[in-house]
């Protein structure tokens, strides 16, 4: 197992705020939530069923939740470049494809990849409740 330290000398939000998304992406985060936040129950459902987009909604949807997070991610990135020779972006595996294209058409080149498991959710099957670990005897 590789073990990188790196000490921190900046933190940036790199994010853009919920404030420059569309009002349509707002109604529908809005509608999401609230099954989230509440649950699945006549209500919430009511409320979904009750909920139409105006035409397009989805395409600006994506613009607001992946392409302006990732423009706005993309011009943090190159306003550090000169403060530091590494840089960490915890952005989610969708908006990888976008920022690693916008990154290489900066000049950048990938030199090698490693991957890291930073979450692991659920169970890798080593331990299962009643000692039976699922395998067949």
């Amino acid at each position: 197992m590789t073990e990188i330290c790196l000490r921190i000398t900046s933190l940036t939000n790199a994010d853009v705020d919920v404030e420059q998304f569309t009002t349509n992406t707002i109604d529908l985060l809005n509608v999401v939530m609230l099954i989230h936040a509440k649950g699945v129950n006549p209500e919430t459902i009511l409320k979904l069923l009750q909920y139409s987009p105006p035409p397009r909604t989805e395409g600006k949807f994506w613009d607001d939740l992946l392409r302006k997070r990732n423009r706005h991610l993309l011009g943090e990135i190159q306003a550090r470049l000169s403060e530091s020779e590494i840089l960490i972006v915890p952005w989610g595996a969708v908006h990888i494809p976008e920022i690693a294209r916008e990154i290489q058409k900066s000049g950048f080149r990938l030199d090698e990849t490693r991957e890291f498991t930073v979450i692991r959710f659920g169970s890798d099957g080593s331990k299962s409740k009643g000692g039976n670990s699922g395998k067949a005897k």
